[in-house]
């Protein structure tokens, strides 16, 4: 799979342009996803949130709408709230739907600067969309110059195996039977892509190591599980996750202990885009 340089400073740009430094989040659990994602802003408070869902929409040509919330840094409460948008999706696609509103919300707010936070529905990759923004960005399409796209993926380990050897439909939208909006790529496939084409892997750690049940808390059998067995079956989940992941890639083992300064290192160290 051929990799590209992402977007370091062409040298381009007027003196004065506001920089960003961006990282997509992706992940197939929505509170994996959301965890991490609260983490990540609340280890830098000068960070805009742009976070997106999918909801059922009967009155959209498609069937669905976006969900999108802003926070912006300024706000106290951004962790907590923002400014939410739902809009039909009338891309062809999520990733389309995406990547097009990004560009069109960066475009309303100039002022972005500094570290953004964009957080993708669930089972949507980023490289997409990092590229579409990189290639935005190089072509004058944002009123930013975007220094870094970091792809970075949420991984709990919590339910990690049945999610990874799940043939069934990956659930993107809706709670019940009724209203559940089904990807065409099984649970399991969407969990191995987005590992692997992460250039940041943010794992949950179980329950047990974060002084709860651990892994259900009981072993095959219904024996309850030992601290040293709840660490055994960690070691052999997070080898799973680094088998999956590019060699290239950088494993954080608590996404609770990662702050976003080591996702996007210093402003004008180039990233990559993998497509």
């Amino acid at each position: 799979m051929p990799r590209h340089p992402s977007l370091p400073s062409w040298g381009n740009a007027e003196a004065g342009t506001p920089r960003v430094s961006l990282v997509l989040l992706t992940g197939v659990d929505r509170l994996a996803i959301d965890a991490v994602a609260f983490s990540l802003a609340d280890s830098r408070p000068a960070i805009r949130v742009a976070t997106y869902d999918v909801t059922p929409d009967p009155a959209s040509p498609t069937g669905l709408s976006l969900v999108r919330t802003v926070c912006e840094p300024e706000n106290d409460n951004n962790l907590l709230g923002g400014d939410t948008t739902m809009f039909p999706m009338d891309d062809c696609c999520l990733t389309c739907a995406c990547k097009h509103d990004l560009v069109r919300v960066m475009n309303a707010a100039p002022e972005w600067s500094g570290a953004v936070l964009a957080v993708l529905p669930v089972g949507v990759e980023g490289t997409a969309v990092a590229q579409y923004l990189a290639d935005s960005s190089m072509l004058g399409d944002l009123p930013c110059a975007i220094d870094t796209i970091h792809v970075a993926t949420a991984v709990g380990l919590d339910g990690f195996e049945s999610r990874l050897f799940d043939d069934g439909r990956l659930v993107i939208a809706g709670t019940t039977d009724d209203d559940a909006v089904l990807d065409s790529r099984s649970t399991g496939v969407v969990q191995a892509r987005l590992i692997r084409e992460a250039a940041h892997i943010l794992v949950l750690p179980t329950l047990a190591a974060d002084g709860g049940a651990g892994l259900g808390g009981v072993a095959l059998g219904g024996a309850a599980m030992s601290p040293r067995q709840d660490a055994d079956e960690t070691a052999r989940l997070s080898a799973i996750v680094t088998a999956l992941a590019d060699p290239a890639a950088t494993i954080h083992p608590d996404a609770h202990c990662t702050d976003l300064h080591a996702l996007i290192g210093d402003v004008c160290t180039p990233s990559r885009v993998r497509v």
